[in-house]
């Protein structure tokens, strides 16, 4: 992002000045809180997007063969590396969001900056659904406003926990209002070159809010189905994301490196293509890949050293299933593609994710992933009347918008050469032989289809294992799993259920940590939203 390195500085000047999880070791006066502009300071929340390193190393280590989405043939980093790094994020962004506020409501016609409101509202509503799903329950409405105490009293640096329901209830509360509030108005306040998501187009915002407004009320259907069935029926009545509509940092036209994700996979990372992907996407183990139904395989993963197609087992038996090794995502690839090491005998997610840094997205929520979120309202009628040809509808045509994102993501990269899809989307034969395969082709049964809609969703979002997360927790296993040797899972992936809280958060806000919790933190411990 043309301005992404100055302001991302100013954003940890701010946000260490501002408050850090409300510790009251930040409380020491600041010279300039004000040296920032507002346009500058909202293009700094923008810019804590991006992915963390310690989440991108977890991502590979723990949360794909939690999801089962990928298999690991190793160990490699803690399950707790990233914690804190997400923790500091979150509340870096939360603190600058809350000077933004503090200055709309003191502004001369806060009316006018209505559309920052509810940009930033909408930017803060992913970045919370996001951290609650990781930690649970977390200071919330109150946290955030150390450098507002001169004004707020000095018990902001100490901030009460709110449950996920609460803290769910309020995401919803506010992209309702930012829907609600959007609009082309010449009288309102414009971050001009600031507004670097969307570059000032008021209509993406729009179907941006609403749809993941849509989204997080669908996740929390079966635990609060007054609050999920309100917040749907008026969602889907509105503007949301349509084919090509899909959000992320997309770094090229921000001129954008995105290098913690090269570093995840080229340290210790054990990623391997695993059986219960490779059973969704291949009709069988032709090592030639005679079998491949599901063209997005051959974009996520690669053959092995051999040019073989050869997925991992997702649940190995021990002394049974092959070692493995190689290395698969070493940089020397970049200029000797096929050297992968002979003892790689399973095929590796596909080095291209690593090596272009400036093309590839982080993805945030995509056209396909609201196609999939309608099909499940109209499968089970969610605030709207139970359809299953609309269902089925917006199933397939979350499949091609699906295919067609992820081939369109590899024809653009300029460093992908090997494997490249001849086409940026999907040919009819291609979207024919995928849609009436028997693992795919929608069922006249409602309990199959819907598991057949999760699987989709759970494909979809091959980059976003962390979303495919909260998809099988709320879904209750729903999503793909292996029934191999399930005492496997259980014994290695089945307890984790969350990040546990950073050292300093109960070190510094220790009684509201055990107000809340009792005193518990542990990865097992489950979330509000977990069947």
């Amino acid at each position: 992002m043309k301005y992404l390195s100055k302001i991302s500085i100013v954003a940890l000047l701010i946000a260490t000045a501002s408050c850090k999880n409300d510790f009251e070791e930040i409380n020491a006066p600041w010279d300039k809180p004000n040296s920032a502009s507002t346009p500058e300071m909202f293009n700094a929340v923008v810019s804590s997007l991006p992915l963390t390193a310690g989440e991108q190393s977890v991502m590979n280590a723990w949360i794909y063969p939690i999801t089962q989405q990928a298999a690991i043939t190793s160990g490699s980093y803690p399950f707790d590396n990233a914690r804190d790094a997400v923790w500091d994020n979150y509340y870096y962004t939360l603190a600058n969001a809350r000077i933004i506020e503090d200055r709309i409501e003191k502004s001369e016609n806060p009316s006018s900056m209505n559309n920052v409101s509810a940009m930033l509202k909408t930017i803060m509503a992913y970045k919370s659904f996001k951290a609650t799903n990781y930690f649970g329950a977390m200071p919330y409405k109150e946290a955030g406003y150390a450098a507002l105490a001169a004004t707020k009293g000095t018990g902001v640096y100490k901030a009460k926990y709110n449950t996920q329901q609460e803290i769910y209830t309020d995401i919803l509360t506010n992209l309702k209002w930012a829907v609600d509030n959007l609009k082309v108005d010449a009288s309102q306040v414009s971050l001009g070159n600031y507004e670097t998501l969307f570059k000032g187009d008021v209509a993406m915002w729009t179907k941006f809010a609403n749809s993941l407004r849509l989204y997080i009320a669908a996740t929390i259907y079966d635990k609060d189905k007054t609050l999920a069935t309100a917040h749907i029926t008026e969602a889907m009545s509105k503007p949301l994301l349509t084919d090509a509509d899909n959000v992320g940092i997309w770094p090229t036209p921000l001129n954008l490196s995105l290098q913690w994700r090269e570093w995840s996979f080229n340290a210790n990372c054990y990623l391997r293509l695993g059986s219960t992907m490779w059973n969704l996407m291949s009709a069988n183990d032709n090592k030639d890949g005679s079998g491949i139904f599901d063209p997005r395989v051959k974009i996520f993963y690669e053959p092995n050293n051999a040019g073989e197609w050869a997925a991992y087992p997702q649940n190995p038996v021990s002394g049974v299933t092959p070692t493995e090794g190689g290395l698969p995502y070493d940089r020397k690839r970049y200029t000797a593609w096929s050297d992968k090491g002979a003892s790689n005998l399973f095929s590796p997610v596909n080095l291209y994710f690593a090596q272009d840094l400036t093309s590839i997205p982080e993805l945030i929520l995509t056209a396909a992933q609201v196609h999939f979120i309608k099909a499940e309202v109209y499968n089970r009628g969610m605030g709207v009347a139970a359809n299953a040809a609309s269902a089925k509808a917006e199933y397939e045509a979350g499949i091609k918008a699906s295919v067609n994102m992820w081939k369109g993501i590899a024809v653009s990269s300029p460093v992908w050469v090997v494997g490249k899809p001849a086409s940026a989307t999907a040919t009819q034969a291609e979207l024919n032989t995928l849609l009436t395969n028997a693992k795919v082709a929608y069922s006249a049964d409602p309990a199959t289809a819907l598991n057949q809609i999760y699987a989709q969703l759970w494909i979809d979002q091959f980059r976003q294992p962390f979303d495919a997360w909260t998809l099988k927790r709320r879904t209750g296993n729903k999503t793909p799993m292996s029934t191999s040797n399930t005492q496997y899972y259980t014994g290695n992936f089945g307890g984790f259920n969350r990040f546990i809280y950073p050292d300093n958060e109960i070190n510094y806000n220790g009684d509201n940590f055990k107000t809340a919790t009792g005193g518990a933190n542990v990865n097992s411990t489950k979330l509000w939203i977990t069947q």
